[in-house]
């Protein structure tokens, strides 16, 4: 009977072991641009006070995957990495100095891991909130010596592995001498089927898709915060990708990578409700993907990682505190508030008792979030500079902001006793979470540049040896 059930016991084990080294067949990449470690614990606080609704008290959807950890990610030319030479090291396993894009330290080019799972016979997927060529999801299908060269980028996108696309432009600059619709075309042209209709593009059959605007607005989406019914989300995108790959990619499987980019714009403006509410749009891309799973749970593999942080997060900066409640009042993203303010600017309404007004129903400053009268004079003090003396704005890598806009919304924060040390990328490790097929080959990720090979080892190949 002793020996009976020590074979159990071992049959038992060697069927888990086997789950978790199984060879995964569909592979999800989830990369937060710019989320580091506070930017989720911060979501998931901000949840439990603002959104007690959402799923699970408010945690991500990713907060309990059985790998939760954090790598580092300096590039080979800095301690502090940029997008381009994060999401190199995690697309390829190689350090690339900052700039660079699907090459070595020494400018050669390095193989990814579409290019990888392409030879395997799967298929690939890339997507994101902000321009499809710019510098994260451009690490999936190119290479070359500047992130900046979109043309090129895209160019080689036409000729890549990847057979579904998707984001909120194409970059481009007027130097190129080419205009929106020329790189439409030029898609067209390597039979690429360019679809401007989410539900459209994931019912594509037989043919690689290309899913953009047709006129964008500008070179994101919406932020989460702001957006209005019938507006993209990169959740869309993802549920898209996700039913075209799930039908193109039945037999071989697929690699699908999707990137949050938003969260590093809002990140870089020091607008912790917008990031926040990004975070949220990432966890609720990885609960489609969790949805999948459940399909298919011993041939899926999840990864969420980050490629850096951006702007230094502090959670409860002074007595020990922190009051997250008094971030349920903030209606729009720091973006759309300054638009409001220039349309003040417009019609002539340059009063403080009208930019009150504004701030109260923005922000819920004095009505709902109580000022310090130190609060109130910095906020003053700012209108009469920037509104009345002059005009003065914010600049951050991605926007433009209204001085007035940026004070309002760092007052906000400080009452919620959350605060930023930057407006740039930080040295700051990044969280990684891993969950499915092929787990037991990520327990010893320690740098961004471990995560594909670890990848590729449970794929029974290698990559960057």
């Amino acid at each position: 009977m002793k020996r009976l059930l020590t074979l159990v016991m071992m049959l038992l084990f060697c069927v888990g072991l086997s789950s978790a080294q199984k060879q995964p067949k569909y592979i999800f990449m989830f990369i937060g641009d710019g989320v580091g470690i506070n930017h989720i614990y911060g979501t998931e606080l901000y949840n439990a006070a603002v959104h007690p609704d959402r799923a699970d008290g408010g945690l991500v959807s990713f907060s309990r995957f059985p790998i939760r950890t954090y790598v580092t990610n300096h590039s080979s030319s800095s301690l502090v990495t940029d997008s381009s030479a994060a999401a190199t090291a995690l697309a390829t396993g190689y350090k690339t100095a900052n700039g660079y894009m699907g090459v070595d330290a020494d400018k050669r080019g390095v193989k990814n891991i579409t290019e990888l799972v392409s030879e395997m016979g799967m298929k690939v997927g890339v997507v994101t909130n902000v321009g499809m060529n710019h510098a994260t999801p451009s690490a999936f299908y190119a290479h070359g010596e500047s992130r900046s060269a979109y043309k090129s980028l895209y160019e080689q996108y036409l000729t890549s592995e990847v057979d579904f696309a998707a984001g909120a432009t194409i970059l481009h600059r007027k130097r190129d001498g080419l205009k929106y619709e020329d790189y439409l075309d030029m898609a067209k042209s390597a039979d690429i089927k360019v679809v401007h209709d989410i539900d459209a593009a994931a019912k594509v059959r037989g043919k690689r898709v290309l899913l953009l605007p047709e006129k964008p607005k500008s070179k994101t989406l919406e932020y989460a915060i702001d957006c209005k019914e019938g507006d993209w989300s990169i959740v869309d995108f993802t549920d898209a990708a996700i039913k075209y790959l799930e039908r193109e990619a039945k037999r071989d499987g697929f690699f699908l990578m999707v990137e949050a980019g938003h969260v590093d714009y809002s990140a870089h403006d020091n607008d912790a409700v917008a990031t926040f509410e990004e975070v949220n749009d990432l966890s609720d891309s990885v609960a489609k993907a969790l949805e999948f799973y459940n399909k298919y749970p011993e041939q899926t593999l999840i990864i969420v990682t980050a490629d850096h942080e951006t702007g230094g997060l502090a959670l409860g900066y002074s007595n020990y505190k922190m009051n997250m409640e008094r971030l349920a009042w903030q209606k729009c993203s720091m973006l759309a508030l300054t638009g409001k303010m220039r349309d003040m600017r417009e019609q002539g309404k340059m009063s403080w008792e009208q930019m009150q007004e504004l701030l109260k129903a923005e922000l819920g400053l004095w009505d709902n979030v109580k000022l310090r009268k130190k609060d109130e004079q910095e906020l003053r003090k700012t209108f009469e500079k920037s509104f009345v003396e002059s005009s003065e704005e914010v600049v951050s890598l991605y926007t433009h902001n209204e001085k007035m806009a940026s004070t309002a919304i760092k007052v906000l924060n400080k009452r919620a006793y959350i605060k930023w040390i930057s407006l740039n990328h930080t040295g700051m490790q990044v969280p990684l979470y891993i969950k499915g097929a092929g787990i037991d080959h990520f327990y010893n990720c320690y740098d961004n540049t471990d995560v594909p090979k670890a990848l590729a080892r449970s794929l029974g190949t290698k990559l960057a040896e």
